[in-house]
């Protein structure tokens, strides 16, 4: 047998997958050659290292360098976006647009606007259809129960305004006092 012939089953002898008659003719080539056991002894070895379960531990002092390194890196950049300039910003450019549409626009922006009274009109009319069919639920107080009602969702608007406005305030206090700390 050849040495390129038998480097070429080595893996499978390592391995015992070899049948009886290879598996011999191997052997005695192993026997012979030198350059062919050597290397069947790297396979050995390489497969006893694959077969080992390694367990890595770090080093002792590997939390405390890697926090040094953390805390010598920048601060990464926050892009916060002014909330009150946004808000601002869309009211100024609607009613710029909202001006541009009726000086430019003149006859469309009053069919525009008709228009709009119409909805607001036939949804004044379908509210009071559904007070005149709620009556009997409240009775004579539909009014009152309805103005209630929109009052209690004003509020509840204006407390999430408000809150939101807070959480803002907070946050940005939070932010600039992490930021002394560091």
């Amino acid at each position: 047998m050849r040495c390129s012939s038998s480097e070429a089953l080595l893996d499978a002898y390592v391995e015992g997958t070899l049948d009886p008659r290879r598996r011999a003719l191997v052997t005695a080539h192993l026997a012979t050659c030198d350059g062919c056991t050597s290397l069947l002894e790297e396979f050995r070895v390489i497969d006893a290292l694959l077969l080992t379960p390694r367990t890595l531990e770090p080093a002792a002092n590997f939390t405390f360098k890697l926090m040094a390194e953390v805390r010598d890196m920048p601060r990464p950049h926050v892009h916060r976006v002014p909330t009150l300039a946004v808000l601002g910003t869309y009211v100024v450019f609607a009613w710029a647009i909202l001006g541009a549409f009726f000086l430019f626009a003149r006859g469309q922006a009053l069919e525009a606007v008709a228009s709009v009274g119409a909805w607001f009109a036939s949804a004044n009319a379908a509210f009071a259809t559904l007070a005149r069919a709620t009556g009997h639920v409240f009775g004579r107080h539909s009014v009152d129960v309805t103005a209630a009602m929109g009052s209690v969702l004003a509020a509840d608007a204006v407390a999430a305004a408000a809150l939101f406005a807070l959480y803002n305030v907070i946050r940005s206090r939070r932010v600039a006092a992490e930021q002394v700390e560091v």
